[in-house]
């Protein structure tokens, strides 16, 4: 039997890993020395990251040598240094390239160990690719340590030696409200965000073309999807196993688990976006004027909002007005807002 070949919940790079190309150019290629890459949650942030990784890894013309540091967990400097330790104890390639030991790290506080790993990685001919992924930790690391930001932020941005990707939610764009520092705001040098968008049609198409579908059911997917890497994969992958499309469409469609996803997910967003969000899902397509008369914001204001909001995925733009991005988000969300309509609730 001929194996799955769609993976649906788990990082992906390689050959497994399908477009982003001008995102990867502007990282790997362009000018700037700290990007913060802004996605939806299950958007491909950490698949990203790991493909940064393996091209630069691979790469014999890359002056670029990457170091993966996953935030997730750590909730104060200890859980940083921790972090950083491993990281650099899982990356063999990095450890060669750069001479780079844990010896050399222990002991250090983890703006010392970021210091150190800088100095020997340009000592050994090369720069440093300081790969962030879950940094909405950095909020909680603002309110429980917060003068250690600042030594971060100077390490983050010490480019061209150091080029420094965060990838994160939206939340984190709250760390300059919520951190009272005497210097510069942290994400200064970060902005504008680069956003991670669904998958373009024609990479959502190359993906489906894993299984050999139909046309007819590569169309629909991609209709029912918007192209959102995630549900994509999900979908292919059991239409892989079972080739019943429809029943595919429904189970996906009632599963909890996508539920859960739709739930949290939204729980990243402002309350003008979730409130905006729901105007939608209950009124259908909106314009500029509609939605602006239903948060109370001017239409300036909300052009930001919007535009965001489009970027990500979470709406669609047609012929000037705004409907919910993708099928599946828009059931999902339709059946909270009824809910919250028959309970006498409103998005917080």
């Amino acid at each position: 039997m001929t194996r799955n070949p769609f993976i649906a919940g788990s990082w992906v790079r390689a050959e497994n890993f399908f477009g982003r190309h001008a995102i990867l150019a502007e990282i790997l290629e362009g000018r700037r020395h700290a990007l913060w890459v802004v996605g939806a949650r299950r958007l491909g942030k950490t698949s990203l990251l790991k493909q940064l990784e393996y091209r630069t890894q691979t790469s014999t013309q890359s002056s670029f040598v990457p170091l993966y540091w996953d935030l997730q967990g750590s909730a104060d400097s200890r859980g940083l240094e921790d972090g950083l330790l491993g990281s650099v104890e899982d990356s063999e390639a990095f450890r060669r390239a750069t001479d780079v030991t844990t010896e050399d790290l222990e002991g250090l506080s983890v703006s010392e160990m970021l210091t150190t790993a800088v100095r020997k990685t340009v000592r050994a001919g090369w720069r440093l690719l300081l790969l962030l992924d879950e940094a909405e930790e950095l909020l909680t690391l603002a309110r429980s340590t917060p003068a250690l930001l600042p030594r971060l932020r100077r390490v983050f941005q010490k480019g061209p030696e150091v080029r420094t990707v965060l990838t994160s939610t939206r939340r984190l764009g709250r760390i300059d409200a919520e951190s009272d520092l005497p210097t510069s705001p942290f994400l200064q040098g970060f902005v504008p965000p680069v956003y991670l968008s669904p998958l373009e049609h024609d990479e959502g198409r190359a993906l489906l073309a894993r299984g050999q579908f139909r046309d007819a059911e590569v169309a629909e997917i991609v209709t029912r999807t918007a192209n959102h890497p995630f549900l994509i994969q999900l979908i292919a992958s059991r239409l892989f196993e079972n080739r019943d499309l429809a029943a595919t469409l429904d189970q996906v469609a009632s599963d909890e688990m996508v539920a859960n996803f739709f739930a949290v997910d939204f729980q990243t967003l402002e309350t003008t976006e979730r409130t905006l969000l729901e105007e939608v899902a209950r009124s259908g397509p909106c314009t500029s004027e509609d939605l602006a008369r239903a948060t109370g914001d001017s239409g300036e204001r909300l052009e930001p909002v919007v535009f965001g909001l489009k970027m990500m995925g979470y709406l669609a733009d047609e012929a000037g007005r705004y409907r919910i991005g993708n099928w599946f988000f828009e059931r999902w969300l339709k059946r909270v807002c009824g809910a919250h309509t028959a309970t006498g609730e409103l998005a917080q």
